[in-house]
């Protein structure tokens, strides 16, 4: 319901680039630039200092982009309004989440939820939980699942769970057998350590310093199947989510030992929502599936 040279000033805004926002709108590069043209004509200034390394916000390109943003808020209060009149029939949700819940939680949200609604669209993709605090900051997407997310006024926890940090280790590892571990006990051993882009990472250094214990990973990673590969094959143990290994856990290839951190132990998971965003009834209706999913994980 935007107009569409608003609509394509947004997305290149938010994309930084006309190339990535043409693939985003499905648009030819060409019919953006003319529709962003066209718009500061009529407006009567320019918007975007265009460079080979892509665009820019001018000062009024900032101050549209701030109006700009209201509108599409005031636009998805409207839809949300007249979807609560006509039931849940369609809709577009924009989920991001960290990738422990797309490893293991999502797959369940998503079945209830598809065969209810399935004329609803999903955009879905696996960030970093800052990415996810900044996106509902911004509106540029409806819901986040982060892990442990700081306290911010400006977002809501619709529902949370418990998350703990534990080892993953070989089942015939020599340390399988203990009911718990301590950092302690890990040091000197080949580790594999979220990468820094994570806050599992963050967390996980916070630890060692509070325990005064220098581990120095001989791994950092943010992809999965390269620790589970690690773990299994016994060079060494990981320090992350289980759920991150949910399949490999469930498989045997690898074993999750609980440590005995009360930092790491306290970590949790949470759904989250812009504070005062009146979210459209699909994604209403989606926030309750991934919401039940956490409860009975918690």
């Amino acid at each position: 319901m935007l107009p569409p040279g608003l609509r394509c000033f947004l997305a290149v805004a938010q994309a930084g680039s006309m190339r990535e926002a043409a693939q985003r709108l499905r648009l030819a590069q060409s019919a953006i630039s003319r529709r962003i043209q066209q718009l500061e004509e009529d407006l009567g200034v320019q918007l975007l200092e265009r460079g080979a390394r892509g665009v820019a916000l001018t000062p009024a390109g900032e101050i549209l982009l701030h109006h700009g943003r209201e509108a599409t808020h005031l636009t998805e209060r409207l839809r949300a309004d007249l979807d609560a009149l006509r039931g849940v029939r369609r809709g577009h949700v924009v989920l991001r989440l960290v990738e422990s819940f797309a490893a293991c939680g999502l797959a369940s949200a998503l079945a209830s939820f598809r065969t209810a609604y399935p004329a609803v669209t999903l955009d879905i993709a696996v960030v970093g939980s800052a990415a996810i605090l900044a996106g509902l900051h911004e509106r540029t997407c409806h819901l986040g699942i982060a892990f442990n997310p700081p306290a911010d006024p400006e977002v809501e926890v619709l529902a949370s769970a418990a998350e703990p940090l534990a080892v993953m280790l070989a089942p015939h590892h020599k340390l399988a057998g203990a009911a718990t571990l301590t950092l302690a006990e890990l040091a000197g051993m080949p580790l594999v350590a979220p990468s820094h882009l994570g806050s599992s990472r963050a967390l996980f250094d916070t630890a060692c310093r509070a325990a005064r214990v220098p581990i120095r990973p001989v791994l950092e990673t943010n992809s999965a199947h390269v620790a589970a590969g690690f773990v299994a094959d016994g060079k060494g143990v990981a320090v992350m989510v289980p759920r991150v290994l949910a399949l490999h856990l469930e498989q045997g290839k690898v074993k999750a030992v609980p440590l005995a951190d009360p930092l790491l132990n306290g970590s949790r998971i949470a759904l989250l929502a812009r504070r005062g965003r009146r979210l459209p009834a699909a994604a209403e209706a989606l926030s309750a599936s991934l919401a039940r999913v956490l409860e009975q994980a918690a």
